[in-house]
């Protein structure tokens, strides 16, 4: 086998090998999904309380509302889509979801209707973001 060919074998092995962990990976992290329970980012007062059956309560420095939530595993990084319902009509927030471990997660929204997005925003250090750094409230 001339050298050529031996890094040739070499390369594809390891596009193969990397191909295979990162299947792996992506799998394993959708059982990794447990957000039911109470979740609070201190630094924004925001509080989420996450049912199993799809409503979530959510509420800020007292104001508070209910809406249905829905994640879809199969997207990386996770695609958290929220539903408010307001006088007969139902807006649309989409989202991400990033879990950091089994008692830390990361939330952002999105304006309503836009178009959803695939990657977390830039914006983590002003007051005005939307990302939610959750840790989940022991009780």
């Amino acid at each position: 086998m001339t050298r050529k060919n031996y890094c040739m074998k070499k390369i594809v092995q390891l596009i193969i090998i990397g191909t295979v962990f990162f299947h792996l990976n992506a799998f394993s992290q959708i059982k990794e999904i447990d957000i039911k329970g109470k979740w609070v980012d201190k630094e924004l007062q925001v509080e989420y309380t996450f049912a199993n059956n799809g409503i979530a309560n959510f509420s800020q420095m007292g104001y508070g509302m209910t809406v249905a939530y829905k994640i879809d595993a199969s997207k990386f990084p996770y695609w958290i889509d929220f539903t408010l319902k307001r006088g007969g009509n139902k807006m649309k927030m989409p989202g991400l979801l990033k879990v950091i471990n089994k008692d830390t997660i990361w939330i952002e929204q999105f304006p309503p209707y836009s178009k959803h997005p695939k990657e977390f925003s830039k914006d983590f250090i002003s007051r005005t973001r939307k990302i939610h750094v959750l840790v989940r409230k022991k009780p």
